[in-house]
């Protein structure tokens, strides 16, 4: 009984180096975070405010980054990117139904600031 315990332990550890580790489970990588995707409606025209926030620090670097005037009326609408003071003159001008696209590498990591021409204009906002 003792011999045939000891012939099985072996043979057991001979298998387990010859095979090597066995893996139970394969590591998977994180799923990425679902989309932001709002409508943002400006609460002042002509006065930016903040549409897209700045990463917390350990956050995955943005993919892609969509904003489009989406006022139903013939406002412009601008996009300052930086935390700088935002100005009309060093913004992106969307005209209605026009958009500001970025995908990975260019996607900027600085907050960005949007206004419109009137209040209750609104914009979609969409970054991952």
């Amino acid at each position: 009984m003792v011999a045939s315990i000891a012939l099985a332990a072996v043979s057991l550890a001979i298998a387990s180096i010859v095979l090597g580790p066995v893996a139970l489970a394969q590591s998977q990588t994180p799923e990425p975070q679902a989309p932001a995707s709002n409508l943002v409606t400006i609460a002042t025209g002509n006065k930016f405010q903040q549409v897209v926030p700045p990463p917390n620090k350990g956050d995955v670097e943005r993919r892609s980054l969509t904003i489009q005037n989406s006022g139903s009326n013939s406002d412009d609408c601008w996009v300052y990117v930086g935390g700088d003071k935002a100005s009309k003159d060093h913004s992106i001008v969307l005209a209605p139904g026009k958009s500001y696209t970025r995908y990975w590498p260019f996607v900027p990591s600085d907050a960005i600031q949007a206004t419109c021409a009137s209040s209750s204009d609104t914009l979609s906002v969409q970054y991952k």
